[in-house]
C-alpha cells in the first residue's frame, strides 16, 4: 500500500514534471509566436509606412508633375496674352496710321477740289474778258477826257451825282492822270470814295461838242412875248 501511493506520487511528480514542461514549452511557444507575431507586425508597419511614404512620394511626384504642367499652361497662356496684346497694339497702331492717311487724302482732295473750282473761276473770267471786252483796242494818253461805265460802281458813287430813277450809261468826263498796262487811273472827285483805276473796257472817249459854222450862220429865231 505504501509502495502504491509512492508509485503514484511518482507518477504524479513526473506527470507534473511533463505537464511543467509541457506548459513551459508552450509558454516558450506562446512567446516564440507572440515575438514573432510582433515581429510580423512590426514588419507590416514598416511596410505600411513605407507604403505610405511610397504613396506619398508617388503623390509629391503626381502633384509637381501636375505644378510643372499648370506652370506651362500659365506660360502658354500668358504668352499667348502678350501675343494678343502686340496684335491688338498692332491693329490698333494700324488703324489709327490708316485714319490719319484717309485725312491726309481727304484733305488732298478737298484742297485739289478748291485749286480746280479756283483756275476754272479764272479760265471762265479770262474767256468772259476775252469775248466781251479784251477786244477793246483803244487807248488814250495822259490829258485826255473819258467817260466812266456806271456798271458794277458802288451806288453812292452814281447817286451823289443826280437822281437814281434815271441812272446814265456813262457818267463823266474825267481826265486820264497816267496808264498802268490796260488799266487807267483817272481823276475822280473826292465825293466819289471808289479807287480811280479801271480797266479799258470800262472807258470810252469823251467827245466834247464843237459847233459848226452852219450853226453860226443859222438864223436865231426869238420868241414873242
Amino acid at each position: 500500500m505504501g509502495e502504491e501511493t509512492r508509485s503514484s506520487k511518482n507518477r504524479s511528480g513526473s506527470c507534473s514534471s511533463r505537464v511543467d514542461a509541457n506548459v513551459v514549452t508552450y509558454d516558450a511557444d506562446v512567446d516564440q509566436v507572440d515575438i514573432e507575431e510582433e515581429d510580423h507586425l512590426n514588419n507590416g508597419d514598416d511596410a505600411i509606412i513605407e507604403s505610405d511614404d511610397d504613396d506619398d512620394a508617388g503623390i509629391f511626384s503626381i502633384a509637381n508633375d501636375y505644378s510643372s504642367e499648370d506652370d506651362d499652361t500659365l506660360a502658354d497662356e500668358q504668352k499667348e496674352e502678350r501675343t494678343l496684346s502686340a496684335v491688338r497694339t498692332r491693329q490698333t497702331e494700324q488703324n489709327n496710321v490708316s485714319s490719319a492717311e484717309g485725312f491726309l487724302l481727304a484733305r488732298e482732295a478737298v484742297v485739289r477740289f478748291v485749286l480746280d473750282s479756283i483756275a476754272y473761276a479764272v479760265y471762265r473770267q479770262k474767256r468772259n474778258a476775252d469775248k466781251n471786252g479784251r477786244a477793246n483796242v483803244r487807248s488814250f494818253i495822259e490829258g485826255n477826257l473819258v467817260l466812266l461805265s456806271t456798271a458794277n460802281l458802288p451806288r453812292h458813287v452814281v447817286t451823289n451825282l443826280g437822281s437814281s430813277l434815271l441812272l446814265p450809261k456813262y457818267i463823266g468826263p474825267f481826265r486820264v492822270l497816267h496808264r498802268q498796262g490796260n488799266a487807267y487811273t483817272i481823276e475822280l472827285l473826292r465825293r466819289m470814295r471808289t479807287h480811280p483805276t479801271f480797266y479799258v473796257g470800262r472807258l470810252r472817249p469823251y467827245c466834247q461838242y464843237e459847233p459848226s459854222s452852219d450853226d453860226e450862220d443859222s438864223p436865231h429865231v426869238q420868241e414873242s412875248t
